[in-house]
């Protein structure tokens, strides 16, 4: 039988598999746990993936506006009127960087006299996010949240959810949420159906 501290023999070879299995496993758990946390997502029940709101149930979007990344200012008051897409993103998220090439293809596709696209750059360096908005070709401003206090008003939106995005109806009320990165053309899709409600 094997003592605390000493190699393993031979003779107890299962015994010692079935402890490096468990330790394993014990290890899998806990690199599962900050893979979850990779970007300092914190989800709620249900919360990661998109949630469509009907228009009876839509809260309205807390005023997001200030300092953008580059210089001068925004709001998603800018958008009055138009449907507003929100994305919250960092530079240092990784599902935020694979998520812009989707991100720049819906604004391609969008008319800007209808649709509003902003970022929110969340508790980020100037140099980091200005470095990432040039390499991925953000074509969007994006409003500076320094230390993520922004991004905790919004309903229903973990308060470190990145990446995260929110679709705001012409009243300026929360039509849509997607926690997570984006994925294919699902925001375009949104956006579309949101902008022919009456």
């Amino acid at each position: 039988m094997p003592h605390a501290g000493k190699p393993c023999i031979e003779a107890s070879l299962p015994r010692c598999r079935m402890s490096f299995v468990k330790r394993l496993g014990a290890v899998l758990c806990i690199m599962a746990v900050f893979a979850l946390a990779a970007c300092g997502r914190t989800p709620g029940a249900g919360a990661v993936g998109i949630t469509r709101i009907a228009s009876a149930d839509r809260e309205a979007m807390p005023v997001i506006s200030g300092q953008l990344l580059g210089g001068g200012t925004g709001s998603i008051a800018d958008g009055a009127g138009r449907v507003v897409v929100l994305n919250n993103w960092a530079s240092w998220c990784e599902p935020c960087r694979e998520e812009i090439p989707l991100l720049v293809d819906a604004y391609a596709a969008a008319d800007p006299d209808d649709i509003l696209f902003l970022g929110l750059n969340v508790s980020d360096e100037a140099a980091a996010a200005s470095g990432f908005v040039e390499a991925t070709g953000m074509p969007y401003s994006s409003i500076v949240d320094t230390d993520g206090a922004m991004l905790a008003t919004i309903p229903g939106v973990p308060a470190k959810a990145l990446p995260s995005t929110v679709i705001i109806d012409r009243e300026g009320r929360i039509a849509a949420r997607i926690i997570g990165p984006v994925r294919g053309g699902e925001v375009a899709e949104i956006t579309a159906e949101v902008a022919r409600e009456s």
